[in-house]
This record gives C-alpha cells, structure tokens and sequence, in this order.
C-alpha cells in the first residue's frame, strides 16, 4: 500500500547542521554518479542521533529515490537540480512500528522534502538542509553484497509494480538457496523446489500453486510468495537486501540474517 502523505507521530526534532563536506559540490543538474548506488548512514556521523540498531538509507535511480529510517520502505520521484535533490510523491508502506521509529520515518520524510543540498566525494555522500546534515556512505564500501546462497533471506515487502506493501504483522516468510533448490516458508506452509541461480536470474520450479490448507490471514502472503517462485525470475542483491521481480509485476524484497 503506498500513502501520498504522512500522518505519522510528531517528528523529532532536527539537530542543528555541521559544517559542510569539503567535496564541491556537483553542477550541470547531473546526478549520473548518484544513480544505480544505495548509501546508508555513516556509523560515526555526529550529524543525526538516530535511534538504536536502525541506520538511513537511500537508493538513487534517475528519477527515484527509495529511503528506509528503520520502519516503513518509503520512495518519491526526484530530481537533480545541480546541488539540489528535488523529492515529490513520497510515500511507502504503513507498517506500525515504535514511537520513536515512527518519528525517524518522519523526520526523513521532511529532510528529504526540504530538498537537501548534496556532494559526494567517492563513497561520501553528504546531505544538508538549513536545519540538518547527514552523512553517508556508498554500501558496497560499508556492507559489500551477500552471496545469494547460505543465508537466511527473511521477506519483508510485497511488490505489486511500484507498489511496495509490508508483510503482515506476526507472519514470518524467509528463504534459503542451497544446491540448485529453495527452502523455507512461504509465511504459511514449508516450500521446497528446484532454484537454479544464474549472474541476473533465478529459474524456479516445483513449487505447488497453493498450500494445501491456510488460515484466512496468512492466504494472501502464500499466495504473493508462490506467485513470484515461479519460472526464470530477474534478481539483484544490494548489500544484505535480496529483490525478486518476476516479469508479470509481482515481487519480494528480502533480508539477509545469519
């Protein structure tokens, strides 16, 4: 489900900005070095106090912009205008979390609104607004990209398109890749059935239609994982986030774990 406004708790508030990085900043309204690359918030920045075990991060597309504060999975339509980000349309899945992280989600929606000034030194990314700074760093230097097989791929959105919705709450469907086969859960049954993983793509097959029998509740889950485990699926991993997208529109976008 995606929502053009945010209702969420009060926002917290921003702490006041440092300094800008010591990069110059882009010109010519190009942002090709920001485009296909995702950025998560530096460990060490004293920019924004962030909230325990949560970290920002961003997804750059010509066009697009997707951003996670440790709840809901938000993404607007951006454009560059040479030192400016310009984000419009921002929305995402409305997942209850805690106050505080609620208020994160909040306080990243603004930021992001207020059109934030940007240069990017290497891996650098540094964002800031009249009232905020945030620091971050390219995630393949932070995080380098998991292996497809050995962990544990937890599902934590729904795609429908461009149309991203969380999992219900309570539900737990996850992923493992191991010798041309998938195990796990589909949230309501166990599943197992071939997956041969080649560089882009993943060819499923095996996997019956339907669970045999499901609780009213978890049927819509059983049924979104069964319909994308099914034929040769387009894949990409991104740090620890793993993204199927079979070609009739449907998706998962998943998390590695140990």
């Amino acid at each position: 489900m995606t929502i053009g406004r945010w209702g969420f708790l009060a926002a917290m508030t921003i702490m006041a900005a440092g300094c800008g990085g010591t990069a110059a900043p882009p010109g010519g309204g190009e942002g090709a070095p920001l485009f296909d690359r995702t950025f998560v918030s530096a460990a060490d920045d004293p920019g924004r106090q962030l909230a325990g075990g949560t970290r920002v991060r961003l997804t750059f597309r010509s066009g697009t912009v997707s951003a996670e504060a440790g709840c809901n999975h938000l993404s607007g339509t951006l454009a560059v205008e040479g030192d400016r980000l310009v984000v419009s349309d921002l929305g995402g899945t409305m997942m209850a979390c805690s106050p505080e992280l609620m208020a994160q989600d909040t306080w990243l929606t603004e930021f992001l609104r207020d059109g934030p000034r940007w240069t990017l030194d290497a891996a650098t990314l540094v964002l800031t607004t009249a009232d905020a700074r945030l620091r971050l760093v390219d995630l393949r230097s932070a995080e380098p990209d998991r292996a497809l097989t050995g962990p544990r791929w937890s599902v934590e959105s729904l795609l429908d398109g461009a149309t991203a919705a969380s999992v219900p709450a309570g539900t737990a469907a996850h992923l493992t890749f191991a010798a041309g086969r998938v195990t796990g859960s589909t949230g309501c049954a166990a599943l197992d059935a071939e997956a041969t993983a080649g560089a882009t793509t993943i060819t499923f097959s095996g996997l019956p239609a339907r669970a045999p029998e499901c609780p009213p509740r978890l049927r819509a889950l059983d049924a979104a994982v069964r319909a994308v485990l099914l034929g040769e699926v387009p894949y990409r991993i991104t740090g620890d986030r793993l993204t199927l997208t079979h070609p009739g529109g449907k998706g998962l976008q998943l998390r590695a774990g140990a």
